[in-house]
Parts: C-alpha cells; structure tokens; sequence
C-alpha cells in the first residue's frame, strides 16, 4: 500500500491528463466538419411539421411509422 501512495502525485496528474485528451477528442468528433449537416438536420426537430417533410436535409434518418 505505502508504494502505491508514493505514486499517488503521478497518478493524480495522468488522470487529469487522460480526462483533458478525452475531451479533446469528444470535442473533435462532434466539431469536424464532416458532421455539420448531420447536426444542422438535426438542430430543426422541434420545428418541424411532419416527419415526411419537404425541407429535410440529407443527414436526416427516415422517419419511424406508428407502433
């Protein structure tokens, strides 16, 4: 136990390191541009009329039928 307290400061500043690259690539993966009309597609939901709607962007998933 007591060697593992000895690595305590080392181990506190990886972790804050592997939070930040974590973040980091969160960031990355919603931001890259490829992603953007999949997000303006979805940025419209609550003012859309219909599921079917004529105004779709290609990024929109089809829409689901009644269950």
């Amino acid at each position: 136990m007591a060697q593992l307290i000895e690595h305590l400061p080392l181990l506190r500043s990886l972790w804050v390191v592997w939070f930040f690259v974590l973040f980091i690539l969160m960031l990355w993966l919603v931001l890259r541009p490829s992603k953007k009309t999949y997000f303006e597609s979805q940025a419209d939901i609550p003012l859309r009329d219909e599921p079917g709607h004529a105004h779709a962007l290609p990024g929109d998933r089809p829409a689901r039928g009644p269950r």
